[in-house]
């Protein structure tokens, strides 16, 4: 029956395709529900969780979905009407929807009745699929989104970390998304079905955050009182943003504190909406992934997306034309009206920056995504990781993951940016990277997480400041005239992170961490040993003056066997291998201190050291010709070297 009229619909009106797939499948199941003596909610709104069930399935099976699947979605809606009406008699409301509300015309004992009645009703629905499966996930579901709410009325009246929060919403509003995802697995055998429940946990966390965040726009129409979430003291995200500790302000300051810009920054409104942004685009590359209909999910997003940003705008504009008095405007740090055009010209060319930036870091994901991420560039590392206990693994996966991703940001970025671009995005990260580190929420999960597990494991931010003044470096073409400039560098993008990580596992003696320092130094300087010939090419010579002055080596030799087809001369050759000798010098300084570590952390790190210095031996091997080859180790010869220094460390130890 469901089959055969979601043919006709199609047929008769392609224009209304989603809509009348929708509701034809909807109204066809509500009537086999009824039959069966259960009360079923009126099928209106927006009925988004059955639309997000329907995006999920590709558009060339609308057709083939039956009953199963339509029970399954009108499941979901009747727990959500269902959790509507209890929130109306918790919140006392009067009015959803722009009429009254079911307690306001008939009392809370009725309301309390009908919207229990709606979810046992549902779990008979839910039956009708014929998937015990889905049946089981779709009580889970059920029983998640009751947690969040308690979850949050437990709360009232505090502040939630950020982790509660997004716990709380994701349980409260993600859940019946995510079960509206694995619908079409279980009704119409779609693959991936915990990428597409996934997905919709996400796509409902979004979709909460942006309706939390509109109950601060007074100037949008949201069907309820404004600030009601403020009044009610129900803890929300763009609190923690705009730097709202409590509940204790009135409605006129709250306001303020939201969509004042602040100094030279956006206002906590307007980096609500880039957060905002950044998942949504997150959504969209986890749609692609599992190859959902991306019409119709685009469809979605975009009206959560245009609902915040017409609030947002709203409001602003509200702002601006002197909602506030003159002495709020002086607190907010500027005059928005009549700042200088160079300033707010540089301000969006660092919003800008910033969107980028989020843009990028959503690709990275967080924790579960972070050791993959800097293994596909550092292998050598990565093998050895896998030696640490799982939560060190995670601590050191994320450090990689920030060293990682804070490199590319200026080394492998996208577009051809100038190096005044890259300066400023690299200032916009290091912005970014402390205010994590002074334990604001940037939105970022890299910087959310890594920040705050170094402050609260003691690492000195010495380390932080060193990495991305390393990274720096690299902005603009120089020259290292000496060792010791160049060791400036090295200690930047390497020797910081080996500070990093010793701290990170409670090491404060100063010459373990001076033999730490040793090793990066001893790592980069074999880094810069290798790639001579790439760095060439990319413009980069990290080969310090000193050290071609005292084998009568130019930069124009250097052209001449890299460019010019030149055989390598041993001048070079003696070049190398004065450089690999300095390295090698600092491994030895760093040996006694990786032997002198617990042993979770001295296993790993002289397995890393000792495949990473086997990289000697290729540029040996290859007649020092670092400059047309690149060295290196197969992955036999990599654990070979591992396991020799795991040998190595237990000696003395």
């Amino acid at each position: 029956m469901i089959t055969g009229l979601l043919r006709i619909l199609d047929t008769e009106d392609p224009e209304r395709t989603t809509s009348g797939t929708l509701h034809g499948g909807l109204h066809a199941a509500a009537e086999r529900i009824s039959s069966l003596g259960v009360p079923v909610p009126q099928l209106e709104g927006k009925l988004l969780r059955p639309t997000f069930a329907l995006a999920m399935v590709p558009r060339e099976r609308w057709p083939e979905l039956d009953e199963r699947f339509w029970c399954g979605a009108l499941a979901i809606q009747m727990v959500h009407e269902a959790s509507l009406i209890h929130d109306d008699v918790v919140d006392g409301a009067d009015e959803r929807r722009g009429r009254p509300t079911v307690a306001a015309m008939h009392g809370t004992g009725p309301a309390v009745v009908l919207g229990d009645h709606f979810l046992t009703g549902a779990y008979r629905a839910a039956a009708r699929t014929g998937s015990f499966e889905y049946v089981e996930r779709f009580t889970e579901a059920v029983e998640r989104t009751v947690a969040g709410e308690v979850m949050q009325g437990r709360a009232s009246g505090g502040r939630m970390t950020v982790a509660e929060y997004d716990a709380s919403i994701t349980g409260k509003s993600g859940e019946l998304f995510g079960i509206a995802g694995f619908l079409g697995a279980a009704t119409a055998d779609l693959e991936d079905s915990e990428a597409r429940y996934d997905l919709g946990r996400s796509f409902g966390n979004l979709y909460q955050r942006i309706d939390d965040l509109l109950d601060y726009c007074t100037a949008a129409r949201t069907g309820k009182p404004p600030l009601q979430d403020y009044h009610q003291k129900k803890w929300s995200w763009i609190l923690d943003l705009a730097g709202i500790d409590a509940f204790d302000l009135d409605d006129q300051s709250v306001t303020e504190a939201i969509f004042a810009p602040r100094a030279a920054q956006p206002s906590a409104a307007r980096r609500a909406l880039e957060i905002l942004s950044d998942r949504h685009r997150r959504i969209q590359r986890q749609a692609r992934r599992v190859g959902v209909s991306e019409d119709t999910l685009n469809e979605l997003l975009e009206q959560g997306m245009g609902a915040a940003e017409r609030g947002i705008d709203l409001q602003d504009r509200l702002y601006r034309r002197g909602r506030v008095t003159d002495a709020q405007m002086a607190n907010a740090g500027h005059d928005v009206l009549d700042q200088d055009p160079d300033a707010l010209a540089e301000r969006e060319r660092r919003a800008h920056e910033e969107r980028n930036i989020r843009r990028l870091a959503s690709d990275v994901g967080g924790r579960q995504h972070w050791r993959a991420y800097f293994g596909e560039h550092a292998r050598t590392f990565h093998l050895a990781a896998r030696l640490f206990p799982p939560r060190e693994a995670g601590l050191v996966a994320g450090l990689y993951a920030y060293r990682r991703f804070t490199d590319d940001l200026v080394d492998d970025p996208d577009g051809d940016p100038s190096a005044n671009e890259l300066t400023r995005r690299l200032d916009v990260w290091r912005q970014l990277s402390m205010a994590a580190w002074d334990g604001e929420t940037t939105g970022i999960p890299l910087l959310d997480t890594v920040m705050p597990e170094a402050v609260e494991r003691g690492v000195d931010r010495l380390y932080p400041d060193a990495l991305l003044d390393g990274v720096g470096m690299d902005l603009h073409p120089r020259v290292y005239e000496c060792w010791t400039d160049l060791e400036r560098y090295t200690f930047g993008v390497a020797s910081s992170v080996g500070g990093w990580m010793s701290q990170l596992f409670g090491v404060s003696d100063g010459e373990l961490l001076e033999r730490a320092h040793a090793l990066g130094h001893a790592m980069q300087l074999t880094n810069v040993a290798r790639d001579v010939g790439e760095d060439w090419r990319r413009g980069r010579l990290y080969l310090p003056i000193q050290l071609l002055d005292a084998h009568d080596l130019s930069c124009e030799d250097l052209e001449a066997m890299i460019n010019a087809g030149a055989p390598i001369s041993e001048s070079y050759r003696g070049a190398i291998q004065e450089l690999l000798a300095r390295a090698d010098a600092y491994y030895e300084v760093a040996w006694p201190g990786i032997r002198a570590l617990p042993s979770f952390f001295r296993r790993p790190v002289a397995a890393a050291a000792s495949a990473y210095r086997g990289i000697h031996r290729e540029i040996r091997r290859n007649g020092f010709d670092n400059l047309n080859e690149r060295a290196h180790t197969s992955i036999a010869r990599k654990v070979m070297l591992a396991g020799t220094g795991i040998a190595d460390s237990r000696k003395a130890s």
